[in-house]
């Protein structure tokens, strides 16, 4: 991986940890529609790619803390249980 490429993974990961989840999906919805539109340029498609990855990896990882937060809920009353 070039040195330019490592830089943009960096900057992109640390723009996407301050992304909403709907702001991480709409983002990954535009390059998708980018890429089905064949608006990108072959010499792009490696970088759309990764860029994508990262605003999936970022809404996974949202989604992954939400259920872990319900999951430590008590289901009757949607109180934190005692032990979480």
């Amino acid at each position: 991986m070039s040195k330019s490429l490592s830089t943009q993974l960096k900057s992109w990961r640390k723009d996407a940890a301050t992304l909403s989840y709907e702001e991480s999906l709409t983002a990954l919805d535009l390059l998708l529609e980018e890429l089905q539109n064949d608006a990108v340029p072959l010499a792009d498609l490696q970088q759309h790619y990764l860029r994508g990855q990262i605003y999936l990896d970022r809404c996974e990882g949202l989604l992954l803390k939400a259920e872990q937060n319900v999951v430590q809920l008590n289901p009757d009353t949607l109180e934190p249980l005692d032990d979480a």
